[in-house]
């Protein structure tokens, strides 16, 4: 009898551990280096059409036609640009990639100098305001904190949005 006993309470504490170690592997708020439940999103694209016009991925910024950045004149304004988020070797990580969890955010310098706003879930519009220069940083955000984010505005590499007259 006292065999049993042990047989069930063995079996019940196997049966335990899975199941405890099975519901921690899916726990989306882990850390750790798999990052399954987080985008695959190593940096970001602020596109106009095709023309890419900042992109920063491991630290180093490009554009099609430098200097890189938003340039426009003031009162004009620049609507549906898209912002991208791409993978290590530069390829689009697809919006309908990233689950309803993630969403963008940014945030503009000088806003007196251009006016930045959402356009959907993963556009800009940006309008000019007055002559002179601003910075804007970008963030790809998962369930309330930022997986991914251009370089702060303090940076040197940060995306400059440079109105004319």
């Amino acid at each position: 009898m006292k065999s049993t006993f042990f047989q069930a309470a063995s079996l019940f504490s196997v049966a335990f551990a899975l199941v405890f170690l099975t519901a921690c592997d899916s726990n989306p708020a882990d850390h750790d280096d798999d990052h399954e439940d987080h985008a695959a999103a190593e940096g970001i694209q602020i596109l106009n059409g095709s023309t890419v016009l900042y992109q920063v991925l491991e630290g180093e910024v490009t554009c099609d036609t430098p200097p890189c950045g938003i340039a426009l004149a003031a009162g004009q304004s620049l609507t549906g640009l898209e912002v991208a988020f791409i993978d290590d070797d530069g390829d689009e990580v697809h919006s309908e990639d990233l689950g309803s969890e993630f969403d963008m955010s940014f945030s503009v310098v000088s806003p007196g100098i251009a006016v930045v706003e959402a356009n959907g879930r993963f556009g800009l519009n940006v309008t000019g305001v007055v002559p002179g220069s601003t910075r804007m940083q970008v963030q790809l955000n998962h369930d309330g904190h930022a997986d991914l984010t251009s370089p702060p505005v303090s940076d040197d590499r940060a995306l400059t949005i440079t109105v004319t007259s």
